[in-house]
């Protein structure tokens, strides 16, 4: 009958699962900080070069590029002279 359950103690339970234990309250996720961008390069529509630092954007064409460029090879070779 159904009560026979109640009544035999001595039944195989092995497909009843127990009884959950005391709720533990999960751990939350670490959030991480979003990272920092510290410059950006770009090219415009136009055919420029963006460099862009903190709120200051720097655009140049290709002749001021190459004019940066060989400035600062110039500079690197004095440094090295220095040293």
């Amino acid at each position: 009958m159904i009560f026979d359950l109640f009544k035999n103690k001595d039944k195989d339970k092995s497909n009843v699962l127990p009884f959950p234990g005391p709720y533990v309250e999960p751990a939350k996720p670490v959030k991480e900080p979003e990272p920092k961008t510290l410059y950006s390069f770009g090219i415009t529509d136009d055919n420029r070069l963006t460099f862009t630092m903190g709120y200051t954007t720097l655009t140049m064409n290709e002749v001021g590029v190459q004019q940066l460029i060989e400035q600062l090879e110039f500079f690197k070779n004095q440094l090295s002279k220095e040293l």
